[in-house]
């Protein structure tokens, strides 16, 4: 039977047909419900919904929500690209970047389908889809029931060795494949411009470092940070302003974690003796938790209680100012720039063979980063640092070899864990077949085939919903175990993270297509690889309904799930009051701070892989199947909507990785490409139509070259700033959209002053200037039609701060006892403490005791701490 031939047989074409029908039913009734919801709830429940509009920020104010029920989709609608960089930065402007390329290419493949593609199929075979799932054949369902005669049109008899109108495959699989390329590079264009122009105006501590590993013995033994400043003045790269040494900080790790706790057990202790005014529902005013201080609980019944707890407290509070005073201790050993240490006085610390440099200006740093500063393997290597609040500073001590014992184990337990992957799968696809049922257990495929609904629910909607839980649940445990791998900073974890949880959404497709084969047919594949393009296409038509009921699921129902937030406001907005069990989940005002005015952190590794895999699904069905690229249309416009939302007003990102996700996505998309070209390759081949499959062939070799071409030409692009950006920041497309003004300008005005468009009373950072130089200087007085572009939200959240080790510099604050916003109450035991907050301005004397004194402080944190 041909792939186009109609099914006749009004039963056959029943079960997948209720099938999908029921899921879309199923999905719009979740998502509808689901939104419908969350636009109730949203203005109730801003701690939830929209907790960043409770933070000030002094970037850039968050445009405010109407208090209306559907108004809030026109604001999300109305921000621009640069609204996005302000509010939630270069990261999640990529993110968002990702499902606009989506909306785009899939409704251009959408319109062509309906238009072109399924019309042609359906005038030569019957089918819309070429799934078998002709709507002759549904017609034909209803005349069965209604008993309405109608004379059966029988399909065009082919004579050929193929049909002819086959040709339609060959010519939308050239035409889909340029689509795609086209908008891939174009939007790769668009980020790589909009991360140079972006990062290139920035000037913060972190676009001037770098990170040296391998320094030499020689160097290290004399522990002195002038040493390595005089090293890298001399190769001629730039002028070093301040060099931060490694130490093995974990006496510091000890007496931190050891304080933790007690601060903890302070802090519940003082929630449990203190009435708690909670005031975190109130739409006008900052969340907040305000103690009782001046009467404590208390009764006839727990005197003796309260008496027991008035003890603990002394006694941990001495232990806690025993363990701020070793700390003090350590912090005073180091010299006045908390660079270096005396290691023969100090034998408990050891010194790391790397160091932070933070150069003058951007442009050496950049240049730093490129070079060979040694010709030795494994010496003197330079990388661009990662931000300061980004490092995992317990990693920095693990030398390489532990590092890679760690990253060769990691990698064993996670191909251990595609055993069991590999055991739920195999359930999983007898899910999709009542014979395989069963096959499997005759009793239950019996009894599930006596109801159509059962059968319905057993085969259609219950698949793709453990698929879900699988996808949903298994990222966290890779992402606990990238946490283990030793890397240095988030960024590196994050990105990690999204390359595990992808190649775990890409092993279950394809373990989904193979289970059923053996080590022979496998091994046949070798000696002729044309079954592999016949198998695939073979495999993914069986499984086409399955996908299309997961687009639905994920889509219709799942992204309306995830802008509810059933979890958070489920479990402790109703159900912990139900059940009365609020206590287990926030007992102190440091836990209530957490839970009502921190936004949560969005984690690309977690939720990025499984949408490039559905776009990758998409692609490959995009001319087989014109509900696959339908619903993904919806998929991806209800994505961007969403997490246009969720970035803007709910979540932050606090890894500061650059954008340098974009890459990731550019690879995955061609495999896609490869994988859909194969495919219709493979289909054609079964078709018979040999000579069409060879026509498309040649598609694989040019994605492979457009991979070339991005590896070889643009990632150093992603991975670097231009020198000529960082030269010309911020008159930056007149400068680099035409090429033949700028070489005018470079070529006459060799021995002129360079004029840029920035106001003369704005402030002019070092970034300005490649380096020190009577060819960088610039003229600033004559150039009054653009000023400074304010400082980027990453330079704000590193405005204060640098390559000191945290616990060297940390405020040593007492438990918490309250808060409002980011006024916090704590308790004090130390008068050095209480004296030095004063002294700022910051603090103020609440209450006073035998004890400890309460004062009121501000704290400066970043947005997500």
């Amino acid at each position: 039977m041909s792939f186009d031939e109609p099914i006749n047989d009004p039963i056959a074409i029943r079960g997948p047909q209720r099938v999908f029908q029921a899921q879309l039913v199923f999905c719009s009734t979740v998502g509808i419900l689901s939104f419908v919801l969350f636009c109730i709830l949203r203005y109730r429940w801003p701690h939830i919904y929209a907790v960043r509009t409770l933070r000030k920020s002094s970037n850039s104010p968050l445009k405010p929500l109407p208090r209306n029920y559907f108004g809030w989709i026109s604001v999300i609608h109305s921000i621009t690209d640069d609204e996005i960089l302000n509010y939630s930065g270069l990261d999640a402007y990529v993110y968002l970047e990702f499902f606009k390329m989506g909306i785009k290419v899939f409704f251009l493949l959408t319109v062509i389908a309906l238009a072109i593609l399924s019309p042609v199929r359906y005038y030569f075979t019957g089918n819309y889809d070429k799934d078998n799932i002709p709507w002759r054949s549904v017609r034909g369902v209803v005349n069965h029931y209604f008993q309405i005669q109608e004379d059966p049109k029988e399909p065009p008899d082919f004579k050929e060795d193929f049909p002819k109108y086959l040709w339609i495959y060959t010519v939308f699989t050239y035409l889909f494949s340029i689509i795609v390329y086209y908008y891939l590079l174009e939007f790769t264009k668009k980020v790589l411009k909009m991360r140079q122009k972006y990062l290139a105006s920035q000037n913060s501590i972190t676009d001037r470092t770098i990170r040296l590993d391998g320094i030499p013995k020689k160097i290290l033994k004399k522990n002195d940070p002038q040493v390595l400043k005089r090293f890298i003045e001399d190769l001629g790269i730039g002028k070093v302003v301040d060099v931060k040494l490694m130490y093995d900080w974990t006496p510091m790790e000890r007496l931190f974690k050891e304080r933790r706790k007690l601060l903890n057990r302070l802090e519940d202790l003082y929630a449990s003796n203190y009435d708690l005014k909670i005031d975190v529902y109130s739409l006008s005013k900052t969340p907040s938790v305000i103690p009782n201080l001046d009467s404590p609980r208390s009764s006839k019944h727990s005197i003796a209680k309260t008496i027991k707890k008035d003890k603990e407290i002394d006694e941990l509070s001495k232990i806690l100012g025993e363990i701020n005073q070793k700390i003090k201790d350590i912090q005073d050993r180091f010299d006045d720039n908390f660079s270096t240490i005396n290691l023969e006085e100090n034998p408990e610390f050891k010194q790391i063979p790397s160091a932070f440099i933070t150069m003058e200006t951007v442009a050496s740093a950049q240049m730093a980063a490129q070079a060979v500063l040694d010709p030795r393997v494994y010496k003197m290597m330079v990388t661009l640092a990662p931000a300061p609040k980004d490092i995992r500073w317990e990693n920095l001590k693990m030398s390489y070899i532990k590092r890679l014992v760690k990253s060769y184990l990691i990698t064993f337990v996670i191909i251990l864990s595609y055993a069991v992957i590999i055991f739920l799968v195999v359930l999983l696809t007898s899910l999709l077949d009542l014979k395989s049922i069963i096959k499997f257990w005759p009793a239950l495929g019996k009894f599930i085939g006596k109801s159509k609904p059962l059968t319905t629910f057993v085969t259609g909607i219950l698949p793709p919903l453990l698929f879900s839980a699988l996808s949903v649940s298994v990222p966290y445990f890779y992402k606990y175990l990238c946490e283990h791998q030793g890397y240095s900073s988030n960024s590196e974890i994050e990105l990690s993270t999204l390359s595990k949880n992808f190649f775990f959404n890409f092993f279950i497709l394809f373990l989904a297509f193979m289970t059923t084969g053996t080590i022979w047919d496998y091994l046949s594949y070798i000696s002729d690889t044309t079954k592999i393009a016949k198998t695939l296409a073979s495999a993914l038509k069986k499984y086409s309904l399955f996908y299309v009921d997961l687009i639905l699921l994920q889509g219709l129902a799942m992204f309306p799930v995830k802008l509810l937030q059933i979890s958070d406001f489920l479990i402790l907005n109703i159900l912990a009051k139900l059940f009365l069990l609020r206590n287990m989940f926030l007992k102190t005002p440091r836990d209530y701070r957490s839970y009502y005015f921190t936004p949560q952190v969005f984690d690309f590794g977690i939720h990025l892989p499984q949408h490039i895999f559905i776009f990758m699904i998409i692609l490959i069905y995009s001319v087989v199947s014109t509900k696959i690229v339908t619903s993904g249309l919806v998929y991806f416009i209800l994505g961007w909507y969403v997490y246009k939302y969720q970035l803007v007003y709910n979540f932050v990102h606090p890894p500061h990785s650059t954008g340098k996700v974009w890459p990731m996505i550019f690879r995955r998309v061609i495999l896609g490409l490869v994988i859909f070209q194969l495919f219709m390759c493979g289909t054609l081949a079964l078709e018979k139509a040999i000579l069409l499959a060879l026509l498309c062939s040649p598609l694989v070799v040019i994605t492979l070259f457009i991979f070339w071409n991005f590896e070889r030409f643009y990632v150093p692009l992603n991975s670097f700033i231009a020198l000529r950006a960082i030269k010309n920041p911020y008159n930056f497309e007149k400068e680099f959209d035409d090429d033949r003004s700028s070489l005018t300008n470079e070529l006459g005005a060799e021995n002129e002053t360079i004029q840029t468009d920035i106001d003369a009373d704005s402030f002019i950072d070092e970034s300005s200037f490649l380096l020190s130089g009577s060819h960088s200087v610039r003229n600033y007085e004559n150039s009054p039609h653009l000023s400074r572009r304010r400082s980027t939200i990453d330079e704000e959240r590193e405005q204060f701060t640098d390559y000191t080790y945290p616990y060297l510099v940390d405020p040593l604050n007492g438990p918490w006892v309250g808060f409002e916003g980011n006024v916090i109450t704590m308790a004090e035991y130390t008068p050095s403490n209480i004296s030095s907050g004063l002294e700022d301005g910051d603090s103020s004397i609440v209450s006073t005791n035998e004890r400890e004194v309460f004062i009121r402080k501000r704290i400066t944190v970043s947005e997500w701490e």
